[in-house]
């Protein structure tokens, strides 16, 4: 009698059988594992977005001439004009924090301006400002990311 190689019926459905068996314990992880790799992705866009946004507050803030030079300061908004006697104003336009025009982030649900005196205290004379903190909260593609500082104004005496 010739024996043939290969496989029986048999062995190819317990083969078949313990495959399925791997495959439905291992989806779960590999599914867990790619939203992971979304939800890392999501946090790094908006904590990058968020960053530069920052960067140019603080250095717009930093450099404000006088406390003179501002002219609204609410805690939706915050205006002032330059050393160029340029206004420039930060507030948030829908999901849009801008300054003037230009967008500096996408997906801003809200933005918080605070106002402190020498001393640390909250205050809502312009005169008296000498840090002003900012808060804001980039909401996009199901994640939420809170960014702040406060920012001493350098030419304030």
């Amino acid at each position: 009698m010739k024996k043939y190689r290969g496989f029986t019926l048999i062995e190819i459905i317990i083969v078949t059988v313990i495959l399925a068996v791997l495959a439905v314990i291992a989806l779960p992880m590999i599914h867990a594992g790619f939203n992971s790799y979304f939800l890392q992705r999501n946090l790094t866009d908006n904590n990058w977005q968020g960053r530069l946004a920052l960067t140019r507050i603080e250095s717009d803030f930093r450099n404000v001439p006088s406390t003179s030079n501002i002219t609204t300061a609410t805690s939706t908004q915050f205006t002032f004009n330059d050393n160029t006697n340029t206004s420039v104003s930060y507030t948030l336009s829908g999901t849009q924090l801008q300054r003037n025009a230009l967008t500096l982030a996408n997906g801003v649900a809200s933005v918080t301006f605070g106002y402190y005196d020498d001393t640390g205290a909250v205050t809502a004379v312009i005169a008296n400002i000498r840090y002003i903190s900012v808060i804001f909260t980039i909401t996009q593609n199901n994640t939420n990311t809170t960014l702040g500082t406060v920012i001493n104004l350098r030419n304030i005496i």
